[in-house]
């Protein structure tokens, strides 16, 4: 459930039209955009909820990007850990995460199922899926 805290203006010449909801304690979300090519479903953002507005999300997060073929984890290419914001629009499904989740600091690990995972000292939480052979 998010936590809703104060209403404040982003820093922007007409501020009084991007009122964003900060979020206060620990928010994690695993979101999957859309890219700008229909087979685009291989980026993934999790990180920690900064602010929710009408327009767009505000993340601290790292980034997970794959291909079309997902054979392990050596097929992921991992982003560095910063602040970025998605549009709504571009936004596919968001997971919530535990709020102890430690997204800074997981892995990536491959099971036994052809499934790629991203892990912390807790949790594993699927990044993909190899994809079924088509005969």
């Amino acid at each position: 459930m998010l936590q809703e805290g104060s209403v404040k203006p982003m820093a922007t010449e007409s501020s009084e039209s991007k009122i964003g909801k900060i979020l206060t304690g620990s928010t994690i979300w695993k979101i999957r955009t859309i890219k700008n090519y229909p087979e685009a479903h291989n980026h993934i953002l999790v990180g920690k909820v900064l602010e929710i507005t009408d327009s767009y999300v505000r993340l601290h997060c790292r980034t997970y990007h794959f291909g079309p073929v997902l054979n392990g984890p050596e097929d992921v290419l991992t982003g560095t850990v910063m602040v970025r914001v998605v549009p709504w629009s571009r936004i596919e499904i968001i997971n919530e995460l535990p709020a102890n989740y430690d997204y800074i600091r997981s892995t990536l690990i491959g099971d036994k199922a052809g499934q790629v995972l991203f892990k912390d000292a807790k949790y594993a939480s699927p990044i993909g899926r190899t994809p079924e052979p088509s005969y």
